[in-house]
């Protein structure tokens, strides 16, 4: 397994010095540091995942059975592909042009964000230890999915996504929401996650999307990169696209 501790390693000075050599400046690993993960105070910012034997973890588990024996084989399609899990899922909700070909500078970002955002998940996840429930084996999803359970990875970058691209484009930040929250869905009508699991996730990824804008030197680079996105918005001439289906349940609170 990969510790915490490799993968700051891997993050080092000494590392990418290294690696500087071996590898052509276009394929380097991202040198900046925006968020100290080894710093985040995961029990300050989620509450605990249910108690074994609580009336909370019935009502959790109780719930992932119900839209388990519910979900359909569209929602279970439409959640693989879902899962496949790129910030540029969101052109779904902003259009066609939002895409890494035409945003180099957004794709280059966004990766490196994605790069501490999964190393403060399995900060959180190893925080708790919740295992994951079975249920994903029903579904047939090839997904591999070792690994803790609390918070859900998936829903974490999706609010970590959706937030920032909030922040650039604030006109669309109730449809960015309303799409980060099916992404959270659908985990659980996979049967990949408890709904305490993707509350958490939301309430994590918020908190790391107001990291990463406290950073000075994500501010830095964040710069550059709305005047890259609102300037594709602008040049685009493309229809708004499909609006997102909703197949959240109403009594799941996101």
């Amino acid at each position: 397994m990969i510790t915490i501790q490799t993968i700051r390693f891997i993050r080092s000075g000494i590392f990418q010095a290294a690696l500087l050599v071996l590898l052509p400046a276009s394929n380097c690993l991202h040198a900046g540091s925006f968020i100290n993960t080894a710093e985040i105070n995961v029990k300050a910012i989620l509450p605990p995942p249910p108690a074994q034997g609580s009336e909370q973890y019935r009502i959790d588990t109780g719930f992932l059975k119900n839209v388990r024996a519910t979900a359909t084989k569209k929602q279970i399609s439409r959640g693989i592909k879902a899962s496949k899990d790129s910030p540029f899922d969101f052109s779904e909700t902003l259009g066609p042009w939002f895409n890494p070909a035409n945003l180099p500078k957004t794709a280059a970002l966004f990766a490196a964000v994605n790069t501490e955002t999964k190393e403060a998940i399995e900060v959180a996840k190893h925080t708790y230890g919740r295992v994951r429930p079975e249920t994903w084996k029903e579904t047939g999803d090839p997904e591999n999915s070792d690994g803790y359970a609390y918070p859900s990875g998936h829903t974490t970058r999706a609010f970590v996504w959706a937030n920032l691209l909030a922040n650039a484009l604030p006109k669309e930040q109730q449809a960015l929401h309303k799409q980060a929250r099916q992404k959270a869905w659908y985990r659980v009508i996979l049967g990949r996650h408890f709904p305490a699991d993707v509350r958490a996730g939301k309430l994590y990824g918020q908190f790391l999307a107001k990291e990463f804008l406290k950073s000075r030197e994500f501010e830095k680079q964040w710069k550059p990169v709305v005047k890259e996105i609102n300037g594709a918005l602008k040049a685009s001439m493309d229809h708004p696209p499909h609006p997102i289906v909703e197949d959240a349940s109403p009594s799941l609170k996101l």
